[in-house]
């Protein structure tokens, strides 16, 4: 190999090897997003699982809505927690006191 062609090869190489470095990089840093990502979505499914499983604080204290909800029949104070959560949701939805109707 003569003497002019080495330091174009050692330059290539050395380039080559930069670029390499740079795209494992990137690929880390994408890496690192997307599992925040993941997580983010996650800690919401479990926010909407919450908010489906039981009313809020602010919705059982008293003179709110699961106390009216509870009022308007007093059978319903002897039913189990689930089945009370389930009603209501069913209750809310028929008076129209959801974001949605659908």
């Amino acid at each position: 190999m003569p003497e002019s062609e080495a330091p174009t090869l050692v330059i290539l190489l050395s380039s080559c090897a930069g670029l390499l470095v740079l795209v494992l990089l990137m690929i880390s840093r994408i890496s690192r997003r997307l599992s925040r990502i993941e997580s983010l979505l996650g800690q919401n499914g479990s926010r909407a699982e919450m908010s489906e499983s039981a009313p809020s604080a602010g919705e059982t204290s008293p003179g709110r809505a699961f106390e009216a909800f509870l009022s308007e029949d007093p059978s319903r104070r002897e039913m189990a927690k689930g089945e009370q959560f389930s009603a209501y949701r069913r209750w809310r939805q028929e008076k129209g006191l959801n974001w949605t109707n659908s």
